[in-house]
């Protein structure tokens, strides 16, 4: 075979159907979630949570071009492309009136909206003036000239921002008239079709900047919040915590600070080997991804193949995990050490990677906490009935593993019979025992020889 190409192109999110090339059954899983659509007719906040590089984004593009195919008036927004917009309520009104198109109702609400953003937008523009004023003033090499101009337009700034909060005050009463005005209108576009609910996706809000990310939160409980209109927020939870306690306060309770805004987290199942048609899900996405990279299929990299999607529960790896274990697979290849092996040291510098790192600088420490962590997900595998039985190819692959961290704990004069199995014909390159996994990491890194 040609030798395989070392970055994916980009291929279509969906293809000529929603859920085409479905290899962890997500289909089903968005056919059970629209079923919810049709009792939340009071509106509601539904969020995906998965970790980064666990497919949430492939997920939800194929989900909304589902509801498409039924029917349902669907809106996806990627907000990490356009957190650079000043306010949050900008972007989702401006989204949902593209959504509306040329209608009656169009006019009349661009006009509330455009009040609502007027309304909103002095404060942030105020802060920015005097941050700008504040740092400018504080340079020392600015000529006297200069800092006159600039003292004056600080002066400026906060005259004007005075006379905002006065006339915000003033304007109290008119602008909570206002926010019911828009909210009414909205509810009018969303009951156009009182059996479909209006689904609006948000991606990458943990990518944003916290403090665009827990205001774009508000702003849908405050703007968005009408009959007939479901967000599906797709988000790391973990990641979005972090932006409230950022924006709060580290003492803050995020998740209770979240409960508030989102009405359900449901969590993205994330594929794992409990059972042997799992395992074998998984081994199709591994096979499908070394397709994409043009390995042919039966090919060396098989063994490869077969040792990522085993260790997949073993180190958590995620489904981008996978993909760049392909590929720095196909930065080494061709290679003429051991395919399992190389897997292991591949999937563990993934995923692990200061682990990785200290087992390379020969820490005993971190040998004995890779041993413990392959042991006990080996266990867990066996009492799950993965295994059938107990000596089986895969069983004893993990042991294999599991008995090289005791040779380098221990001594290579130890019983480490699978180990050696496995490293066997290196022995014919020279490699000490001791040199093996140095050796293979070699295989996906910077120097390596020119064959």
């Amino acid at each position: 075979m040609s030798d395989p190409i070392l970055a994916l192109p980009r291929f279509p999110v969906v293809g000529e159907q929603p859920f085409q090339g479905d290899l962890l059954n997500r289909k089903q899983l968005a056919e059970h979630l629209t079923t919810y659509l049709y009792r939340l007719q009071a509106g509601a906040v539904l969020a995906i949570d998965a970790s980064w590089g666990e497919g949430k984004t492939w997920f939800g593009r194929n989900w909304a071009a589902h509801l498409k195919n039924e029917s349902h008036k669907v809106i996806y927004i990627d907000v990490f492309e356009q957190d650079y917009i000043e306010d949050s309520f900008m972007l989702l009104s401006a989204e949902i009136l593209e959504a509306i198109g040329e209608n009656d109702l169009a006019p009349k609400l661009i006009e509330t909206a455009a009040n609502i953003t007027k309304a909103l937008l002095p404060l942030g523009t105020k802060i920015l003036v005097n941050a700008i004023g504040h740092w400018a003033l504080g340079a020392s090499n600015l000529s006297d000239k200069a800092n006159d101009i600039l003292e004056s337009a600080v002066d400026d700034a906060a005259e004007t921002s005075s006379g905002w909060i006065k006339d915000r005050l003033t304007k109290h009463a008119g602008d909570k008239v206002l926010m019911q005005k828009f909210k009414e209108q909205l509810s009018e576009f969303a009951n156009s079709d009182p059996e479909r609910p209006i689904v609006i996706f948000i991606d990458e809000l943990d990518r944003c900047k916290p403090t665009f990310a827990v205001e774009l939160i508000e702003r849908i409980k405050h703007f968005f919040d009408v009959p007939n209109i479901v967000f599906v927020l797709l988000l790391n939870r973990n990641q979005l915590e972090k932006a409230v306690k950022g924006v709060y306060g580290a003492e803050t309770d995020a998740a209770l600070y979240l409960s508030k805004f989102v009405n359900f987290f449901f969590k993205l199942p994330k594929e794992q080997v409990g059972e042997t048609l799992r395992f074998e899900r998984t081994k199709r996405f591994v096979q499908n991804v070394a397709k994409n990279y043009k390995f042919d299929p039966g090919s060396q990299i098989e063994s490869f193949v077969h040792g990522i999607a085993l260790l997949t529960p073993v180190l958590d790896l995620s489904l981008r995990d996978i993909e760049r274990c392909i590929a720095l697979y196909a930065f080494a290849y061709p290679h003429n050490l051991s395919d399992r092996l190389l897997a292991y040291v591949t999937a563990l510098k993934i995923s692990h990677s200061a682990l990785f790192t200290r087992i390379l600088a020969k820490d005993p420490t971190a040998h004995q906490i890779a041993k413990e962590h392959i042991d006990s997900k080996r266990d867990r595998l066996i009492n799950s009935q993965t295994f059938h039985n107990p000596m089986s190819d895969d069983h004893r692959y993990l042991q294999a593993l599991s008995e090289w961290h005791k040779g380098h704990i221990e001594g290579f004069d130890k019983e480490i019979e699978q180990f050696r199995y496995y490293a066997g014909h290196l022995r014919g390159f020279d490699i000490d025992m001791e040199q093996v996994f140095e050796a293979l990491s070699k295989e996906i890194d910077l120097p390596m020889e020119f064959r």
